[in-house]
């Protein structure tokens, strides 16, 4: 993650992808960096439990199915641990809904879905969290 700048000047947000699907991993990176996000890719729950705690990230693009552990047990390691808990984790998936009316992410996407959008909640779900710290 390199921290560049938007071309206003304010620090680009920065998004780990965490998916098991390399192609699908990398393709939404790129994407990410292509719209002005700083992006980076893991393929595993345990490799992006670390890389967030490590290379403090604003927002994690997090699949549901992971081989080691799913996206509810890695949203809730981070949630747990005073160097993430503030990350804003947006679940995506493209198994439909998720089981019950409540999720310990901040959105939760289904595929096929525009990018556009993916964009448009991991700004809200940053700006949401951001202001839920300072208000603290």
């Amino acid at each position: 993650m390199s921290g560049e700048s938007t071309l206003t000047g304010e620090a680009a947000i920065r998004v780990l992808v965490i998916d098991d699907n390399k192609n699908h991993a990398e393709g939404l990176a790129e994407l990410l960096r292509l719209s002005g996000f700083d992006a980076s890719h893991v393929f595993t729950g345990g490799a992006g439990i670390e890389s967030a705690q490590n290379h403090a990230v604003d927002a994690v693009l997090l699949d549901m199915n992971l081989p080691d552990m799913n996206g509810f047990e890695v949203c809730r390691k981070l949630r747990n641990d005073p160097r993430t808990a503030n990350v804003a984790v947006v679940f995506h998936t493209a198994q439909g809904s998720v089981p019950g009316s409540r999720h310990p992410g901040d959105a939760f996407l289904t595929y096929p879905v525009a990018m556009e959008e993916v964009y448009a909640v991991i700004r809200k779900s940053v700006e949401r969290r951001r202001r839920r710290f300072m208000n603290w």
